[in-house]
């Protein structure tokens, strides 16, 4: 699986770097206008692209023990918080090519600059995204070559592959593959690498960190999440209310982004500990948070655009968005669908592998109902309390790691 996916997210980058029509001097307010066809797959693509690298870097990271733990524990922050932040910000893309669309170029611009003026949206999501990004690509093989998973000659070809992308992403083709087509080579050759590695009988300092965030995500994700129902401007779904109040609005935004974010650490972790079920429905359910938390990039756009235009072009803005198909399908319901579905699926397998107590999945189970039924409100925190009870209590039933040192095998890096 690790092999496939180290595969995998190099190659979606260089498609969708391939489709990209918003190459050599043409980056100008009108391109996406343009190839409204070819700006949907790119955008989708290279959303996907990232998200794949996630599990692909935790995989190379999973051998780690006591050599390279506080590069790991940096690296993983980076990819969890950052890699993944990052890859939401394709949203705004769409976004962009639905005002393109819609709007006059001057009332375009006018939007990306109240939306690039956003505090949250800087400080929130574009300044952590790209330095995460930025982390993830650099240290994951320079983490992995220094705990010996792979070799400084694979991880300086992926180094040389980054490099190459960041320089020539939108040169004219097929200039612009340089740098996918490097980065294939060399995590594919990792991949291989990594499954031949079997690590030293020593303490796993990085495995303990893993064990401790996984803990931590399950209380603080339901937390935040409460924290970001609670500040929607006026306890009301109405758009009206986050315009009169949209730093308010901007907060709520990235909280609820934050919450399902942190979620991911304790999926990671009850796919180490679980069962098959259990361990599938983690790991599913990790990867389809990290397409949903990502989601509230377009309450930002909406909020833009409806600070700057009349509200019946801000209205024909949101029902363009709201009509691309691909982003419809290929994003927004399968991340949405599995995520919550997946949060109610894991405690079922924990509970079935005599982790917890039966009722602690009927707690989560209700939590997510709660949520979909009271949905904004004053009534909106009975969802994150009742999930914070089942997940809390999923938390403290979970037995503490062995601390005994013990061989990693080849098969372990997929459980990241």
């Amino acid at each position: 699986m690790l092999r496939f996916l180290l595969f995998l997210a190099p190659a979606v980058l260089a498609v969708a770097t391939a489709v990209d029509p918003a190459l050599g001097e043409d980056q100008g307010v009108g391109i996406y206008r343009a190839h409204p066809d070819a700006i949907q797959w790119h955008s989708v693509l290279l959303h996907w692209s990232w998200v794949l690298f996630a599990p692909a870097f935790l995989g190379l990271l999973a051998p780690v023990r006591r050599r390279g733990a506080v590069l790991a524990r940096i690296t993983w922050c980076a990819i969890v918080f950052g890699l993944v932040t990052f890859s939401a910000l394709m949203a705004y893309d769409l976004a962009l090519l639905a005002m393109e669309q819609t709007l006059p170029d001057a009332d375009v611009t006018r939007v990306d600059e109240a939306f690039q003026s956003m505090q949250w949206a800087a400080w929130g999501w574009q300044t952590p995204g790209l330095a995460g990004w930025a982390l993830a690509l650099i240290l994951t093989p320079v983490t992995a070559a220094y705990a010996k998973v792979i070799s400084w000659w694979t991880a300086g070809a992926a180094l040389l592959g980054t490099v190459l992308y960041l320089q020539f992403a939108i040169s004219p083709l097929p200039v612009n593959l340089a740098g996918p087509v490097v980065m294939l080579v060399a995590y594919g050759f990792a991949g291989w690498e990594v499954g031949r590695f079997s690590a030293p009988a020593e303490p796993d300092r990085f495995g303990a960190f893993k064990d401790t965030a996984g803990r931590a995500g399950l209380v603080a994700a339901p937390v935040v999440f409460g924290a970001g129902l609670l500040t929607v401007p006026g306890l009301s779904p109405d758009i009206a209310e986050a315009v009169r109040h949209p730093g308010l609005a901007q907060a709520s935004a990235f909280l609820l982004h934050l919450s399902w974010l942190l979620f991911v650490p304790g999926m990671l972790l009850l796919m180490r500990r679980g069962r098959r079920f259990t361990a599938v429905a983690a790991g599913v359910t990790a990867f389809a948070l990290m397409h949903f938390s990502g989601l509230m990039v377009g309450d930002y756009s909406d909020l833009a655009v409806r600070l700057t235009v009349p509200a019946e072009l801000a209205t024909k803005v949101s029902d363009a968005f709201g009509g691309y198909a691909l982003f419809t399908f290929g994003w927004a319901v399968p991340a949405m669908v599995l995520s919550l579905l997946g949060l109610i699926a894991v405690p079922i397998g924990a509970a079935a592998d005599g982790l917890v107590r039966w009722w602690v999945p009927v707690l989560t189970g209700l939590g997510v109902v709660a949520f979909l039924a009271v949905g904004v409100g004053p009534l909106s925190v009975l969802s994150p309390l009742l999930l914070l009870a089942g997940y809390g209590l999923l938390a403290k039933a979970l037995p503490p790691r062995d601390p005994a040192p013990a061989p990693v095998t080849a098969e372990e890096p997929v459980a990241a």
